[in-house]
């Protein structure tokens, strides 16, 4: 077994990391590029170790050093002198910051966590792995595990024809009112659903997930928005979708989704505000967008990602219980 560790901020792409990433069917965040961008505008440091076998690349781990700052709330400012290795996908909570070709390694996850700890330094007092599935905790090295139970991740099956067959499987009022507020906003907004570059440029996304996710900010850990170099190359290449609203040129709405062979995941909503001038209902008409999208492509579902669990649910969504476990160290 070998690792390697490294800073995407400076460090060139490990050679066999795209094919890694691929094989393992891992989601476009993951591209070396989008780590890159993430990186250089995080709040702290990132480190990705490659995990190896017989000099074959077969998972990895991502984490954030992030110490802890004096003053609550502040996203720039001092460190305190002791903090955690947080183990996450950078730029999506929906994913899990360690995976596997295969089958997960519990050996692999231990000795890539210790030379994680080597190569950050002093002051690291905990892992914190999040997105922590039923029945992974025994995986994660570690004697004494701390399980705290954070929003649910959300998956919605695809296995309809057509979006009348997922209508059917829905409480009527909620059915109606979907249906009618569809076609209100078809009728009042340009609504199209396609490969991103072609229908939004970077900076308009860029202002409305920053929007978004300032209403959204942890008081302990708070992140800046995805910077918009990082939008720039995601929306750039060929693994994003995008549903955009717009009432003539301006963009009013914006739902951008991760493509997947099975799972495609939906990685941020934006919309202006009816005070500003947007629509209301936005949010709720994008699903069924997505909906009808994934159904067309023949994928298995989708993946529709945290918060918002309740109406989630009332769309047809498993809600999936997920922990954030801290280890000592």
């Amino acid at each position: 077994m070998s690792l390697e560790i490294v800073d995407p901020r400076h460090d060139p792409e490990p050679p066999d990391w795209e094919e890694l990433r691929v094989a393992a069917g891992q989601a476009v965040t993951w591209r070396y590029d989008l780590l890159h961008a993430y990186a250089w505008g995080a709040q702290a440091p990132v480190l990705v170790t490659v995990l190896r076998q017989d000099g074959k690349a077969v998972g990895a781990i991502s984490a954030s050093l992030r110490r802890m700052r004096l003053g609550r709330g502040r996203y720039a400012g001092r460190h305190g002198p002791t903090g955690v290795l947080d183990v996450h996908a950078p730029g999506n909570r929906s994913q899990k910051g360690w995976w596997f070709r295969h089958a997960p390694d519990r050996d692999l996850l231990r000795d890539g966590l210790r030379a994680l700890r080597r190569k950050a330094g002093q002051g690291w007092r905990a892992a914190v792995w999040r997105e922590v599935s039923a029945g992974e905790s025994a995986l994660l090295p570690g004697l004494m595990k701390i399980p705290l139970r954070t929003a649910p991740l959300a998956k919605l099956a695809t296995p309809w024809e057509s979006v009348d067959d997922w209508y059917a499987t829905l409480d009527p009022r909620r059915r109606d009112s979907l249906r009618r507020r569809a076609r209100t906003i078809a009728g009042e907004l340009s609504v199209r659903v396609g490969p991103a570059h072609d229908l939004v440029a970077p900076a308009e996304a860029a202002e409305l997930r920053a929007a978004n996710d300032l209403k959204h900010h942890s008081t302990l850990f708070p992140q800046a928005p995805l910077p918009l170099p990082y939008l720039e190359a995601l929306i750039g290449g060929e693994e994003a979708v995008a549903i955009t609203y717009r009432d003539g040129g301006r963009l009013l709405g914006l739902s951008l989704i991760l493509d997947h062979a099975a799972w495609p995941i939906c990685l941020s909503w934006g919309a202006v505000t009816p005070e500003d001038g947007g629509r209301k209902h936005l949010y709720f008409d994008g699903y069924v967008r997505m909906v009808e999208w994934a159904i067309a492509a023949g994928k298995a579902g989708l993946v529709l990602g945290k918060g918002q669990a309740e109406a989630k649910s009332e769309l047809g969504a498993e809600l999936v219980p997920s922990d954030a476990v801290a280890v000592p160290l």
